[in-house]
């Protein structure tokens, strides 16, 4: 975004000050450093000036999207400790936004309001609902810095342990249509995931998943049961229904007999993926290739989409409508499109463009097409090393799974 970059004090910071050292803050803005987004209007973002940001142990980052498109930005939201919104009190449509994602989703944060002009009567008004905190606009690097620190007090009075909640990075892999190796992709790459991390795979595709069964595993629990929790769901419920790869990765099977897909609702998602980025370093979703209210929450939670295809007429059709869908949900930008049972050329090279052509989008991961390496991972619950190292299947593998964990990483990795 334009403003990214644009991070500091607002132009009246210095106004009765003519210390530019940030020293005598530095005592004061102490502790773990907090992630603080600032949602502010593009004119007021414009007057920030980073050169004093040092003086608060924060990570602040602008967002110039508005509330609604910070609201829907779950990747963002997860990254975010507490959150600062300009907002007009006198525009009761906005200010009745604000308060519902107090509230709301940002009830799991501290939200400030920062306020032009700002008058007792709508501080009062903004202090009886769920906001955190006022700021007046201009605010100081003091004021803002005193926020801060208000917010990292509520954050530690409202959680077990001290400092922000650190949020697992999640990553869904969509199939373009069914049967083209969706799950074996998941399952491959979450095993090279869980080597040095704690990772979770969550087979979401409740009427034909096959993710335990890839791994070999025959589990007493599954999503089902998590569904059925609903109001008891949480930690520990989730670690006792997961089963323990030989690998290491833990997984959430699909039910073993046929469930509806209204079984699951935005609502159970929305606290599934929370409890589950809470308490791995890495949450992996396998998902149905169909889009329903559910299935769109479970990927608007997603930091990466990896959408799945092949170099069939009816594969690259259907990525071409899937892509469509993804776009129309502001997903685009999200998705790395994986080509699966690519056949190598003359040299050993994968010829993507006539693909890239018809899709108008970049394959991200070509995978080699390597029929009886796969078929024995996936009858024997093992890595595609553990069956055949350095084969071309395990090297695009483990190329994907590379280049996910560092993109990932780039994002601000919590593992």
């Amino acid at each position: 975004m334009a403003l990214l970059a644009r991070l500091g004090t607002l132009a009246g910071l210095a106004a009765g000050s003519g210390d530019d050292s940030p020293a005598s803050g530095a005592d004061l803005f102490d502790g773990p450093a907090l992630r603080v987004t600032l949602v502010l209007d593009q004119v007021t973002a414009s007057k920030l000036d980073t050169a004093r940001l040092n003086a608060i142990n924060a990570e602040i980052r602008a967002f110039d999207g508005g509330l609604e498109a910070f609201a829907a930005n779950a990747p963002l939201i997860r990254r975010t400790d507490m959150v600062v919104v300009e907002i007009d009190p006198e525009n009761a449509k906005a200010l009745t936004a604000l308060e519902q994602f107090a509230s709301g989703a940002g009830g799991r944060m501290p939200v400030v309001a920062a306020v032009h002009d700002l008058t007792i009567n709508a501080t009062r008004r903004l202090l009886r609902s769920s906001i955190a905190d006022v700021l007046p606009i201009p605010f100081s690097l003091e004021e803002l810095g005193q926020a801060v620190e208000s917010g990292r007090e509520r954050i530690t009075q409202t959680r077990t342990g001290q400092g922000p909640a650190r949020m697992a990075h999640i990553i869904a892999f969509q199939g373009a249509l069914g049967g083209i190796g969706t799950s074996m992709v998941a399952t491959q790459a979450a095993q090279y995931w869980a080597k040095d991390r704690s990772v979770l795979l969550i087979d979401m595709d409740v009427q034909r998943g096959n993710a335990a069964l890839y791994l070999n595993l025959k589990p007493r629990l599954s999503i089902a049961d998590l569904i059925e929790a609903e109001d008891r769901l949480d930690g520990e419920f989730l670690r006792m229904v997961a089963e323990r790869h030989q690998s290491g990765l833990s997984v959430i099977a699909a039910p073993a007999d046929m469930t509806p897909l209204d079984s699951l609702t935005p609502e159970f998602i929305d606290r599934l993926m929370d409890m589950a980025a809470q308490q791995y370093d890495l949450v992996v979703l396998d998902m149905p290739g169909v889009w329903t209210d559910w299935t769109a929450a479970a990927l608007q939670k997603a930091d990466i989409i990896a959408l799945v295809a092949q170099i069939t007429v009816s594969g690259v059709q259907q990525a071409r409508r899937q892509m469509n869908v993804f776009d129309a949900n502001n997903l685009g930008d999200r998705v790395r499109l994986v080509m699966n049972r690519m056949a190598p050329g003359l040299f050993g090279k994968y010829d993507m463009a006539d693909a890239e052509a018809v899709l108008r989008h970049r394959v991200h991961f070509p995978l080699a097409n390597d029929y009886p390496t796969v078929s024995a991972a996936l009858d024997e619950g093992r890595a595609l090393s553990q069956i055949k190292m350095k084969s071309r299947i395990e090297k695009d593998v483990r190329r994907l799974a590379t280049a996910l964990i560092d993109e990932m990483a780039a994002l601000g990795a919590t593992a």
